[in-house]
């Protein structure tokens, strides 16, 4: 049997991963991908650096370069497909903030349109993805909303949507609300007053949820970037903020820790021994960094990834982790020169080792890269399960 990594199945090891059929989406910046157990979903994302379209193009926004759109990424086949002429999709495209909840409705909340804060929402969007919808649903919602902002981070707890800060452009904040997703009713969880145990205001964070706490890691604002070792930590039940101190990688001869950063992407899984989140990328205003940093939040360690980096700094991207672990990082700005250069390339690397059954998927997947084109009932007499060939289906 050839190497391991020929499969791109090792764990903590990056791949990039190349794309089959002629539809692709342009490179982009600013938006934002979920997984699921078979697909990525990417919405939005921005690219100043692109012809104009055509005005009579039905894919024209009235922001151009923002791009209105939703893209399915099949994991399997390796295939991109472009869902065309979704209604009542929003105009904000740039920064939102998005999730998977109940394993198929994309949740997507804020945001800004070009130029950035001249338009902020503070609407949700969700989207069903089994079987896909042909519109986008608009959440009529009551109670008092969180001012439109974009760069916020949102989460789930007990059948709520948090918003966790973000800007208008202008102003940070840190402040917190709240969407009751059975009566769609909003209400103020924290408003920030300025106090020393509260955050500093900022945007493009991201937020791990453990049991009933948010931890916020790093973000900024225009001017600065905050500190990875430093992090704010709000009690959903009892809507208070505290600090904890993260420890510094002590595994070389000198400690190492995580440098400020904004505009990183950060994603977590549940493992045996507690949650982990692993952190790429990102930026402190300076320079753009191309690491990959791993928290464990039981123990509130970090471990730099030392295998695993990303070919070049990138920043304004977006990642996200399949339930069987797998990390995909897609898009941003990666600065290969002065003109700092939108990407559309999709890396993967496994944050887990992955199950047996996942590996010989893959193997075969290798071997035989067109098997979607093989007849399901002849697949299925050689033994494959039913639920890997499912994942052949676009």
């Amino acid at each position: 049997m050839k190497n391991v990594d020929e499969y791109a199945f090792a764990p903590l090891k990056v791949t990039e991963v190349s794309f089959r059929g002629v539809e692709v989406p342009a490179p982009r910046s600013g938006h934002r991908i979920v997984c699921d157990q078979n697909k990525m979903y990417c919405f939005g994302g921005y690219n100043p650096t692109l012809p104009e379209t055509p005005r009579n193009s039905p894919d024209r926004t009235q922001a151009l370069p923002l791009f209105k759109e939703m893209w399915t990424f099949n994991i399997t086949t390796r295939r991109w497909k472009l869902h065309r002429n979704i209604e009542n999709m929003p105009s904000e495209l740039a920064s939102n903030a998005m999730i998977l909840y109940g394993g198929k409705y994309i949740m997507i909340f804020g945001g800004t349109g070009a130029p950035f804060g001249h338009k902020c929402s503070n609407d949700l969007y969700v989207w069903c993805t089994d079987p896909p919808d042909d519109k986008v649903f608009k959440a009529e919602a009551l109670g008092v909303k969180p001012p439109g902002a974009y760069g916020q981070a949102i989460t789930c707890y007990k059948g709520h949507m948090y918003t966790v800060g973000g800007t208008n452009g202008f102003a940070y904040n840190s402040d917190i609300f709240r969407l009751d997703l059975r009566t769609y009713t909003w209400d103020q969880v924290f408003i920030a007053t300025g106090h020393e145990y509260e955050p500093m205001g900022r945007y493009r964070h991201e937020v791990v949820k453990v049991d009933n706490k948010l931890h916020v890691l790093g973000g900024g604002t225009g001017d600065w970037a905050f500190e990875l070792m430093d992090i704010p930590v709000f009690d959903l039940d009892t809507a208070k903020w505290s600090r904890l101190e993260a420890k510094a990688d002590t595994s070389m001869s000198e400690p190492l820790a995580p440098l400020a950063r904004k505009c990183h992407s950060a994603v977590q899984i549940d493992t045996p021994g507690g949650t982990e989140v692993f952190v790429v990328g990102g930026t402190d205003g300076v320079g753009v960094f191309d690491d990959i940093w791993k928290l464990n939040m039981k123990t509130l360690q970090w471990t730099v990834i030392r295998d695993a980096y990303l070919p070049h700094g990138l920043y304004f991207h977006s990642a996200a982790v399949t339930p069987q672990g797998c990390m995909y990082v897609f898009g941003g700005i990666c600065p290969r020169d002065p003109s700092n250069s939108r990407t559309n390339t999709l890396f993967k690397m496994w944050v887990t080792i992955p199950k047996l059954n996942e590996m010989c998927w893959e193997a075969l997947l290798h071997y035989y890269p067109n098997l979607e084109k093989a007849n399901r009932a002849h697949l299925r007499s050689l033994g494959i399960p039913c639920h890997f060939l499912d994942r052949l289906e676009q």
